[in-house]
């Protein structure tokens, strides 16, 4: 498969422009994850000093394709875990890589600053798509799925 022109993007200052496209079609698709990053991202957890708090968004051949972020579990205080948080790919880019860079961007910067990430898979396709991508099924009885350690 040849990959077309994928640019992965720190979010530091702002959401992107066509963010509320990308919001509205997760909504259609009933992924309401991503209006938990809107929410976040306007009370200011986002774009600061602290890298643990860090949104990327994927952009494919120069549209806005996809996004997700990085954060402190919110389910477990664990100092040495960071939760793979918020991750969306437009239906139009699904299949051209965009998923896979999103997330290799989300686990190196996760694995650089702790050594285990957790996560939550929405459904088995998504399941499938993060253990492909190194994570383990979790069943500890914490709201998470999965689990990746370093």
């Amino acid at each position: 498969m040849i990959e077309t022109a994928i640019q992965i993007v720190r979010l530091v200052e702002s959401l992107p422009d066509d963010f509320e496209a990308l919001r509205h079609e997760a909504s259609a698709e009933s992924y309401r994850f991503i209006e938990g990053l809107r929410e976040e991202w306007l009370a200011g957890h986002y774009g600061g000093a602290d890298e643990r708090f860090t949104t990327f968004a994927a952009f494919h051949e120069g549209e806005l394709a996809g996004i997700g972020a990085l954060t402190p579990d919110p389910y477990d205080p664990a100092p040495d875990l960071l939760r793979v948080r918020h991750v969306y790919v437009r239906p139009l880019h699904r299949g051209a890589g965009v998923g896979r860079m999103l997330a290799a961007a989300l686990i190196q910067q996760g694995l650089d600053l702790a050594p285990k990430l957790s996560l939550r898979a929405a459904d088995p396709r998504a399941s499938a798509f993060w253990e492909a991508n190194g994570f383990t099924v979790d069943t500890s009885g914490t709201r998470r799925s999965h689990l990746l350690t370093r």
